[in-house]
């Protein structure tokens, strides 16, 4: 029987400015990359819930399934996986929650956890840097999705999806209850014409561009090790080295 979201937690904080989020405009003109329509990066792996069934850590669930989903493509043979614990405790040194103190769990802005793990590593997985995407361009959603092997995004939560079932879609419905629960950060693993792919509390949901130009609010591509193969580039044949360069300027 399909399980409803109704128990799931949220977490995402307003959108908070950072100096070190350079726009990824500043390195690439979206019509001269040659993405493919449809680009599914994602693939089959024990997500886990990370925790956010029951705290607001949702941006740093939704950074951890980043980080797996770039190894589970760019390194096969090693996947990568994380504890529920290891997410609370990652949640507790960036908010300052306290699992005996329920007040704590206030939740975390998008940019101070990517800072974090840039600067401090989430269990030896070290993003370099990231770039910031214009939302309402989802052709740039689609290119960086497909060279930086995925978008770390955030949304205003409609009531309604709240009660999609696992595996389901988030695309509105008529008469669906818009009203705002909140705000949640989740990452995009693939994309199609019509919509995208989304990780969300363990498991993998779809959306489609109208639900995507009406929610979301922020949205970031990381450049990380983790997403570089053996042979030096991306499984996208992306070469980051100009990027890394800027990034370690700033």
């Amino acid at each position: 029987m399909a399980m409803a979201l109704t128990s799931f937690k949220l977490g995402k904080k307003a959108k908070k400015f950072s100096r070190k989020a350079l726009p990824l405009s500043n390195y690439m003109k979206v019509s001269s990359v040659a993405f493919p329509p449809v680009k599914a990066w994602e693939r089959s792996i024990p997500w886990g819930m990370l925790g956010n069934d029951t705290v607001g850590d949702c941006t740093i669930a939704g950074l951890l399934h980043l980080i797996m989903g770039w190894n589970a493509v760019a390194h096969a043979g090693t996947p990568v996986t994380f504890t529920t614990e290891q997410a609370i405790s990652l949640y507790t040194a960036i908010t300052g929650y306290d699992p005996a103190d329920s007040s704590t769990d206030q939740g975390a802005a998008m940019t101070d956890v990517i800072n974090y793990a840039i600067k401090n590593g989430f269990y030896g997985h070290q993003p370099t840097g990231f770039v910031t995407l214009d939302v309402t361009n989802t052709d740039m959603v689609k290119a960086a999705a497909y060279l930086f092997g995925g978008v770390y995004f955030g949304i205003n939560v409609p009531a309604y999806i709240m009660n999609v079932p696992v595996g389901g879609s988030w695309s509105q419905p008529d008469g669906a209850d818009t009203s705002i629960e909140g705000g949640h950060a989740i990452y995009i693993p693939g994309y199609g014409r019509d919509g995208a792919t989304l990780v969300s509390w363990g498991a993998t949901y779809t959306f489609n561009w109208d639900f995507w130009g009406t929610y979301c609010d922020e949205a970031y591509a990381l450049v990380s090790p983790d997403w570089i193969k053996a042979s030096g580039v991306s499984p996208s044949g992306l070469d980051l080295a100009g990027l890394l360069a800027d990034l370690a300027a700033v």
